[in-house]
C-alpha cells in the first residue's frame, strides 16, 4: 500500500468522521435507533471503499486488471455464460462500465464474447482457459487480503457480522 493511501486512512479527521457524523444527527434531534442506522450505513460505505482500494492496489492492478475487471470475471466464473446486460445487474454495475471492462477483458484474451445464433441482438460473455487462470490468482490473492482484514473479528463475531449483513442486503427495498 502506498503512504499516501496509508496517510489518508490513518489521518485524524478519517478516524473523526463517525463521532462527527454521531454529533451532528444528535443536533438534529434524531433518535438512538436512527443515529445507529446512519453509522450502520457510514460504516459500511467506507469500508467498502477502503476494501475496494485496498483490493484493487494489493491483488489487481499488479494482476493487470481492475476491480470491475475482477467482479466480472467472477460472475462468469459463478454463473458461466451470461448475457452483457445481466453482467450489469449482478455485478451492480453500469451497461457502459460492463461494455467498457469486458472489452479491456477480451482484449487481453481474459474472457470472449459471442452473438446468439437465434438472436443476433444478444450477446454473451465467458471466461477463457486464461481468464479463469487469472482469475484463480485474483481470487487467492484476495481472499488472502479478506482473512488480513477480518483477522480482528473471532470466529463467532464474523459468523454474526456475515448473518446480520446478509439480512441487509438480501431483503426486499425498503417501500
Amino acid at each position: 500500500m502506498s503512504s499516501d493511501h496509508t496517510d489518508a486512512v490513518d489521518h485524524p479527521r478519517s478516524r473523526a468522521f463517525a463521532a462527527g457524523v454521531r454529533a451532528h444527527h444528535e443536533d438534529l434531534g434524531h433518535t438512538e435507533r436512527q443515529i445507529h442506522g446512519v453509522e450502520l450505513v457510514t460504516h459500511v460505505t467506507r469500508l467498502v471503499a477502503r476494501l475496494v482500494q485496498d483490493f484493487e492496489s494489493a491483488v489487481h492492478r499488479p494482476l493487470g486488471i481492475t476491480w470491475a475487471g475482477f467482479r466480472i470475471m467472477n460472475a462468469l466464473w459463478i454463473f458461466g455464460d451470461l448475457e452483457q446486460r445481466e453482467i450489469a445487474r449482478i455485478s451492480g454495475t453500469s451497461r457502459a462500465s460492463v461494455s467498457s471492462a469486458v472489452n479491456t477483458l477480451e482484449e487481453r484474451g481474459l474472457v470472449e464474447r459471442r452473438r446468439e445464433r437465434d438472436d443476433r441482438r444478444v450477446v454473451r460473455v465467458s471466461l477463457t482457459p486464461a481468464g479463469l487462470q487469472l482469475l484463480h490468482k485474483a481470487i487467492d490473492g484476495q481472499t488472502a487480503r479478506e482473512h488480513a482484514w477480518t483477522a480482528v473479528l473471532n470466529d463467532e463475531e464474523l459468523a454474526q457480522v456475515v448473518s446480520l449483513l446478509g439480512r441487509l442486503v438480501n431483503q426486499d427495498p425498503p417501500a
